[in-house]
Formats: structure tokens, sequence, C-alpha cells
């Protein structure tokens, strides 16, 4: 059988050993194709009188004999900027190939074959490991290596690094996440010696909710950062948190590798959220305990300001508790515990309306927002804010004026 076999591909035309080993690679499999097809070759050669080369092959079309070099070295080229300790490894087929393949099998089977593509995997895979002392990971590689035989083109994509931490905000008008109309945001702040470092393509920022452009956020809100395509994967993120703490706009503290998986989490979080919000009013409030009313749950249409960005919808969200303090018989103090999702600004405005109750609606008076900021994030009775409490009381007011070169270094030494 594997006589006739043999005899058939060699009476086709002239076949590399290679193309001709690999007819039979399940046989003897410790016995590299390009061996087996040398020793067929020599059987025959005795056998009928002539010889049979190596110099031409309708099968791949000089693809072992004369591409594989040129493959190698473009691949090497192509991986040298990439820090990487895990790699996998994707070839894609011209179409010609594919039907040369497919009509030798119909002509003499394939019951002890492997496919051109197995055996260019195979043979990258080892130059891979030998020269980058790297080790194959089919489940979730460092960076994944694809060459498209039809095209003569190699990629290299690289998967996205996860950084999370936990940020505080303390500079009003700062938006949190990068876009064409914010020249500064929390994210660029965050992102930027990051994306230094690893030279990424691209930065994201994911996080538990999101705090007003002009809204300070004085309790540490986790985040998950994440960087596409990177080059370098292993630093020091002491030394990350360092440049992000001298901006004196925004601190980070457990800078940490994380996954994809950790951001899902993320997001399911359910939580309430304290603001401490100064209000205006038009005219003077003459029963302020009516706000009392707010507790409870609001009904919310999207905001006039959002909308067209978020799509148009109505949430019901609860207030959990207000309280206030009394600045002038125009301006109070109020601090509002509410449900995540639930937009602020127009709780205390009504956004004509689309939001009630609200503030003023209930002390019938015109209400405009004069500072904002996040106080507490609280997740299933686990308070973000008030852990250092004290601290914030005592600080946050003068951290901006006092963080050229001093903002406290956090002693975080893992590395991604």
């Amino acid at each position: 059988m594997i006589y006739e076999k043999a005899q058939k591909i060699l009476a086709i035309g002239n076949i590399c050993d290679r193309c001709l080993g690999r007819q039979f690679a399940r046989i003897l499999p410790r016995i590299p194709c390009e061996e087996k097809g040398r020793i067929i070759k020599k059987f025959f050669a005795l056998e009928a009188g002539k010889s049979y080369g190596n110099d031409k092959c309708w099968l791949c079309n000089g693809l072992f004999l004369n591409d594989l070099k040129k493959i190698r070295s473009a691949i090497k080229k192509k991986l040298k900027p990439y820090e990487f300790k895990t790699f996998l490894v994707g070839v894609r087929l011209s179409d010609e190939i594919v039907i040369r393949e497919e009509s030798l099998w119909e002509k003499v089977g394939n019951e002890f074959a492997v496919d051109i593509k197995y055996d260019i995997r195979q043979e990258l895979e080892k130059f891979i490991t030998e020269n980058f002392n790297a080790k194959l990971n089919k489940e979730n590689p460092d960076v994944n290596v694809i060459y498209d035989i039809g095209k003569y083109d190699v990629t290299v994509h690289s998967r996205p690094l996860f950084i999370k931490g936990e940020y505080k905000k303390f500079a009003r008008g700062l938006a949190q996440t990068r876009s064409e109309k914010y020249r500064q945001t929390v994210q660029s702040i965050i992102a930027k010696p990051v994306v230094k470092v690893t030279r990424g393509s691209e930065d994201v920022l994911h996080t538990v909710g999101r705090e007003e452009k002009n809204a300070r956020c004085l309790v540490w809100r986790p985040f998950v950062l994440e960087i596409k395509n990177p080059k370098k994967r292993y630093f020091d993120l002491k030394k990350i948190a360092r440049e992000i703490n001298k901006s004196g706009k925004v601190r980070v503290r457990k800078l940490a590798p994380t996954t994809k998986d950790f951001i899902v989490d993320l997001k399911a979080k359910k939580y309430y959220k304290k603001f401490r919000v100064v209000v205006e009013f038009e005219n003077p409030v003459r029963d302020v305990r009516r706000v009392e009313k707010l507790v409870g749950l609001i009904r919310q249409q999207t905001p006039l300001r959002v909308l067209g960005v978020r799509p148009e919808r109505v949430r019901h969200k609860k207030v959990k508790s207000i309280k206030w303090k009394r600045i002038n018989n125009k301006r109070y103090q109020f601090e509002i515990t509410c449900e995540s999702g639930l937009y602020l600004q127009e709780i205390i405005t009504g956004d004509s309306g689309r939001t009630k109750p609200s503030v003023s609606e209930l002390l019938g008076s015109k209400a405009k927002i004069v500072e904002i900021d996040l106080t507490d994030l609280i997740f299933e009775g686990e308070s973000y804010g008030k852990s250092d409490e004290r601290i914030q009381k005592r600080n946050e007011e003068k951290t901006v004026k006092k963080s050229k070169g001093k903002i406290q270094h956090f002693k975080i030494h893992e590395k991604v």
C-alpha cells in the first residue's frame, strides 16, 4: 500500500522531499518528513534506475526549498520589537496550494498524511522557540504570529495588557475619558507613561462609573487601563505610579497586572455613590426640609446634555439619603447618597422636568450647581471613602497647590 501510494505520487511530477515525506508523516513520526522523502526517492531511484530531483515541487511551488528562509527572516524582523514569553503561530494558505493538496489526496488518499499548513506551522513554531526562548501557548499567548502564504506577509498581534488600580481626581474641569473636545483627561494622564514604556497602539480606560467633568473624585475609584498591541510587557509599576502622580491632578495607587475577566467583574459591580454638592438657588429657600421627599425612587430620562451620545431611555434609580447644611439663604451644601447610574446634576436642576422629583422642583426655585465632589463609593457595605476620611478632610483642598514634586509615591513593586 505504501509502495503503490509513493509510486503514484512520484508519477504525477517533480515533488520535493518534504512534500513527499509529509504524505507518510503518521508512519514512524519521529523521522522528519524531509528525511522520509529522501529515503523513498532513493528506493525508487535504485529500482527504476533514474534519479528524482529536489529542485522543483509542483505541490508547494518551492515553498520549502526557496521561501522558508525568507519567511523565517521576516518573522524574526517582525518579532524583534516585541517582548514576549509565549506565542502562537497561524498560517493562511493560498487557494492554489489547498486545491493542489486536495487534488493529490483524491488520487492517493491521505490516511498517513498531515496537511501542509500543519507542517509549516510546526516549522515556524520550532524556529520561534529556538530564536526567542519562548514557549508555545494555544490558550492565551503574548503574541500571535500569522503568516499569509498567498500574500507573502507576516503580521504580529500582541495580546492587550490590563493594569488595574484606583485613582482620585483633584482638578475640576478634567473629563474622565479621552475625547476630541478635551486636550487632557484622567485617561490621558494615567495612560501617557504606560503607553510610552509599552509602545502600545491604543489605550482604553475601564472604570466603575464616572464622575462629572467639573466634579472632583475624592474617593479611590477602581479602574482598569487596557493597552492594545503593546511591544514591551514587563516593567516596573512603581515608576509608572510616580510619573502619574507628578501631575497633581490625578493620583493612583494599587497598580497591578490583571486580566480581561476582571473588567467584566468590575462593570458588574452594584454600588451606591455619595456626593457633596454646593447649590445656589435663584430665590431664597423657605423650607429646605422639603428635599427629604427626594429619598426614594427617581424617574429620570436621559439628560438633555448627553442626549445623542447616550440613547433616549427612562431609568428608575434610588436616592438613599440626603443631608444639608445652610451656607446662606440662597446657597446650601447637600450630601446625597444615590444608586449608581443616576445623573446627579439633573437631581438638582430637574433638567426641564425630565428628572422627577428634583431639588429644584421640591424647593420651587431654579438651582445651579456651584461645586460637586464624589466623596464615597459603597459596594455591598464596603466604603471606599471612609477609610481615609480624616486625611481627606485635612489635605484634599490643598493637594493641587502642594503637588509639585511632593505627591506621595506609593510603594508598588509588582511587575506586568
